[in-house]
């Protein structure tokens, strides 16, 4: 037996499919259109306020060991690629260097590190070799405290087999030609303060 729709009821289902209709048609053009994966690539290369925060640091400094005087050299900080990544090479004093053979050459202390800001992790990155200590790349990851004008990277490193190292380090911009870095290992359940360097600007970037 074929069923009779009543008029109200046929009323009541073409209200609520009239409804369902517009509120999903709402949704749908208020929805914000996703940029295409080629501009997403591209904005998330820019450099940004984060990566200015580098900027302040750029030039050549001059640097000294807090507590040791002949701890002491030149650091040079330049911006390269329009301000996305830095270029640091540091250069100390005379030292006994590990060289190929079991050998030791005594020449100068030298590092190179490259520092930029990671936009999808939001985090400061360097990476950073010497000529001294360690085979390794280093890579540390970073937050910067506006308030506190301080930059702090940790890291780990395995120098010798079995034995990882915990570091941190924090960078704090005293004023636009002073700054300084301290150095921390973990020992125990503590970070201890190893190494404070001072630098004073020389030259601008």
């Amino acid at each position: 037996m074929k069923k009779t729709i009543r008029p109200n009821t046929a009323i009541r289902i073409c209200l609520a499919t009239l409804i369902y209709t517009t509120v999903n048609f709402a949704t749908y053009a208020q929805a914000p259109k996703q940029p295409d994966t080629m501009t997403q690539l591209l904005d998330y290369s820019r450099p940004g306020n984060a990566h200015a925060q580098l900027e302040k640091l750029a030039g050549t400094w001059l640097f000294q060991d807090a507590k040791l005087a002949f701890v002491k050299g030149t650091l040079v900080r330049k911006v390269i690629y329009n301000g996305r990544f830095y270029t640091v090479e540091m250069t100390g004093g005379k030292l006994p260097l590990p060289v190929a053979d079991g050998k030791m050459k005594e020449d100068f202390y030298q590092s190179m590190q490259i520092e930029g800001f990671d936009n999808p992790k939001k985090k400061y990155i360097t990476t950073s070799i010497n000529n001294h200590i360690g085979s390794d790349i280093q890579m540390q990851t970073g937050t910067f405290d506006a308030a506190k004008q301080a930059f702090t990277y940790d890291w780990e490193d395995e120098l010798i087999p079995g034995q990882a190292q915990k570091n941190r380090r924090i960078l704090t911009i005293i004023d636009a030609n002073h700054y300084k870095e301290e150095f921390y290992e973990m020992h125990g359940n503590d970070f201890v303060k190893v190494r404070e360097l001072d630098y004073t600007k020389t030259a601008g970037q």
